[in-house]
């Protein structure tokens, strides 16, 4: 733009006015700023997005896939890690600062790491009861006095009629403000031989469930009070390896149904083999089954949500960062100044 002036002798010149930013010609004589605030808006939803998309794909991988090639994934995985990590500190030792880049190398190692974290511990709590269905043997008309060592590679046993939990001789074991309860499988009065009416002492198989036992409950857990049950889900017990993961990621549940049991032994005097099987009594065994994969797929919902939160606030902090380095190129403080000018127009139009 130019403007007119008069010189002091009475002519006129011309006088380049500079602006403090550009200009953009309307209709009519008006004219608006050049808006691009805009780069700031989806440079916080890229870095935000992309590191969730990272964490989200990560932890599917594992959730599903842990349970077939543990070693394989966290091979992969810690080379990832540690090859971000060392580009976040190459980049940092060579500007002397902490960049974006540096920062969004950093996070992407955060985001596979804690996704391979969220996706073990749910393949190993949510799932690991799931996966044998197939890969297991299924019996049925097993009678609870049948040796559970004979069944040991069972993930499906349908019991004998009159076979159930014994709600009277149930135990549950407190830990962490839940209750593991454990009941004895054995078979109902009418069901036996024994003309004595004695309740068998040597117990192969135990019904188990969380929070579902009490003084006042006795026994509910899934569908132990449900006449028409007689499957029993088994419970797969984790290998060393396993264990200790599921360990140090989350409590170890069965530990401490094997906890109920011994307090179960040692109240009504009852012995049990250390091959003995713990199982969901269930009715339907398919539903029970998918049961664990609607509530793996919840859990994962959640940890999703939880972790959003840490990524908006580092893409926030990208953004800051970035327009705190004079030598970025996306020019974050420049936009950040446009959007401010841009406000301040309007404000002093309106008013």
């Amino acid at each position: 733009m130019q403007r007119n002036d008069y010189a002091a002798d009475g002519g006129k010149k011309n006088e380049q006015v500079p602006l403090l930013r550009p200009w953009k010609t309307m209709q009519a004589g008006q004219t608006v700023p050049v808006k691009n605030s805009w780069s700031v808006v989806f440079g916080f939803l890229k870095h935000t997005l992309l590191h969730a998309l990272l964490f989200m794909i990560v932890s599917i991988i594992f959730m599903v896939g842990y349970h077939q090639l543990p070693k394989i994934l966290t091979g992969i995985t810690a080379f990832l890690v540690l090859a971000l990590l060392s580009d976040a500190l190459y980049i940092y030792y060579m500007r002397q600062k902490l960049s974006k880049e540096c920062l969004a190398f950093a996070v992407c190692a955060l985001a596979i790491f804690a996704g391979g974290v969220v996706g073990t511990s749910i393949n190993l709590q949510k799932l690991n009861d799931y996966w044998p269905y197939y890969q297991k043997r299924h019996y049925t008309n097993v009678a609870p006095d049948e040796p559970a060592a004979s069944h040991s590679d069972a993930s499906v046993i349908v019991f004998m009629q009159g076979a159930r939990p014994d709600p009277s001789r149930a135990m549950g074991y407190q830990r962490y403000g839940h209750h593991y309860c454990v009941a004895p499988i054995a078979l109902e009065a009418g069901y036996t031989d024994d003309d004595s009416g004695a309740a068998a002492s040597d117990i192969q198989y135990w019904a188990v469930g969380k929070d579902c036992c009490g003084s006042h409950k006795g026994f509910s857990c899934d569908d132990s009070e449900n006449s028409k049950a007689r499957s029993g889900l088994v419970l797969i017990p984790k290998n060393g390896e396993e264990s200790f993961v599921a360990s140090a990621m989350s409590s170890d549940e069965m530990a401490y149904y094997e906890k109920a049991v011994l307090m179960t032994e040692s109240k009504f005097d009852l012995t049990s083999p250390k091959e003995r099987l713990y199982v969901r009594f269930v009715q339907d065994i398919g539903a029970a089954r998918d049961l664990y994969w609607k509530e793996a797929w919840w859990s994962w919902g959640k940890w999703q949500a939880i972790w959003l939160v840490v990524w908006i606030v580092v893409g926030v902090m990208t953004v800051i960062v970035g327009a705190g380095d004079m030598e970025d190129d996306s020019k974050y403080n420049e936009h950040m100044v446009d959007a401010k000018q841009s406000v301040l127009y309007k404000l002093n139009h309106w008013i």
